[in-house]
């Protein structure tokens, strides 16, 4: 009994750690996330990308989308380790009725909070087309909500953020069964909430 009273007096203060810890991040979480969820509604100033596009010549032909990718990223300001890049091969299509062969093509990401390109690159050209993009603060706000600008360090702490909540839900639901209730009112509380979230996600799926 004294052991499962320590238990319960050490979990509380890591909840309460936790808690406390990640409380900022969870006003940024929680408030750019009513924001996202109702921003066809509020009409915000805020929260707008300016895109602006740009051919660019380029030195000479690239030999593979990394080396596309440490150019741009270094005429452009960027840090290599941000640049993402997908590769689509050749593809037989329809065009007009038909069968074409569309030319493969590479795509390259650069990204921060505030500002993003994109480039698209056809094999063997001299050029290729920039997409950029650029938030205010709101949308800077936003993109770090969904993570956009592709940097690690805050991944890895969002993610952190994530395991926080997980953690906070189920010590969370045991303290309260063991400090604040029966057991049989805690899961029908719980399996109340399961039920509204599934009926819910069901009407919109």
């Amino acid at each position: 009994m004294a052991g499962s009273r320590r238990l319960l007096v050490w979990l509380r203060r890591i909840h309460a750690w936790v808690g406390l810890a990640g409380a900022a991040l969870g006003l940024l979480f929680g408030l750019t996330g009513f924001l996202l969820n109702h921003r066809a509604v509020m009409k915000l100033p805020g929260g707008r990308i300016a895109v602006e596009k740009v051919q660019v010549p380029l030195e000479a032909v690239p030999d593979a989308p990394e080396t596309l990718a440490r150019d741009l990223a270094a005429r452009l300001g960027f840090a290599p380790e941000r640049a993402r890049w997908t590769v689509q091969a050749p593809r037989p299509v329809q065009f007009g009725g038909a069968p074409v062969t569309a030319a493969g093509t590479w795509t390259i990401l650069l990204g921060t909070h505030t500002r993003q390109v994109r480039a698209t690159y056809l094999p063997g050209n001299r050029t290729a087309e920039l997409d950029w993009r650029r938030a205010d603060a709101l949308g800077a706000l936003q993109r770090m909500h969904k993570a956009d600008a592709g940097h690690a360090p805050w991944i890895l702490l969002a993610d952190a953020f994530a395991g926080a909540l997980v953690f906070l839900t189920l010590s969370g639901t045991l303290l309260w069964t063991r400090l604040a209730g029966s057991r049989l009112l805690a899961m029908g509380l719980a399996g109340g909430g399961g039920l509204v979230l599934l009926a819910v996600a069901a009407a919109a799926w």
